[in-house]
This record gives structure tokens, sequence and C-alpha cells, in this order.
């Protein structure tokens, strides 16, 4: 299987300027991974990935997305910033404050760190 990058359509998605701002630099990397993966080449310094590999790098990804969206959202003057509780904020069911995904995501880096898995985006 040959693997090809999706087309991407930012015209039409929520945050659209701050992900316009953002995600290139993931999703060029996101490509790389799968690209590699899918075509079973080696991807960077991991070698030829397992399925287990590809999900951990994938997951990373995503993870340094979220605090890289977070850093640059609080950069914004407040007229532009978005609201965490429209992406950050995690909730239950009676709508209280449970925990931020920011946390999560630097919690899942940690943790891969710790087994040896990092990436520079």
């Amino acid at each position: 299987m040959t693997w090809k990058a999706p087309d991407r359509n930012f015209g039409n998605i929520q945050f659209a300027e701050l992900r316009k701002l953002v995600d290139g630099k993931f999703n060029q990397v996101h490509d790389e991974l799968s690209e590699c993966y899918y075509n079973e080449k080696p991807f960077r310094t991991f070698g030829i990935l397992t399925k287990e590999k590809f999900d951990k790098l994938h997951g990373l990804i995503f993870a340094l997305r979220n605090i890289v969206f977070h850093r640059e959202n609080l950069k914004q003057l407040s007229a532009e910033r978005i609201p965490e509780s429209e992406y950050n904020e995690i909730r239950d069911a009676s709508n209280t404050l449970v925990g931020k995904k920011t946390d999560l995501a630097l919690n899942r880096i940690n943790e891969l760190k710790a087994e040896g898995i990092e990436l520079v985006i």
C-alpha cells in the first residue's frame, strides 16, 4: 500500500485562524511518520516502525500540538484569544472541571520521554 498525504481544509474548521498558525509543522511530521510507517521506511532515528511505535509517535505528535496550540492561544490579544473552556477544559457530567487536556498531553509527553520516545517539531 502506498500512503498519500491527505488534502487538508482550513477553511471551515474550528479555531481556523490559530490552527493555520500552529498545525502546519505538525501535519508535516504526521505525514512523514505515516509515509514511513505505511511504506515501511525508517522514520528518523526510530527505524522501521512497529504498529505500537507508530501509535505512540502518532499520539506524541498530537500531544505536542496541543501544547503548542495552547501556548500560541495564550499569546493572542485578549479579544482574539479562544477561551480555554472551548478547547482545553475537561468537565464531568455535572459540568465540574476535572482536568485540562494540556495536563494530559504533558503527562503523555513525559511518559513517552521516559520510554526514550521524543520528537523535536
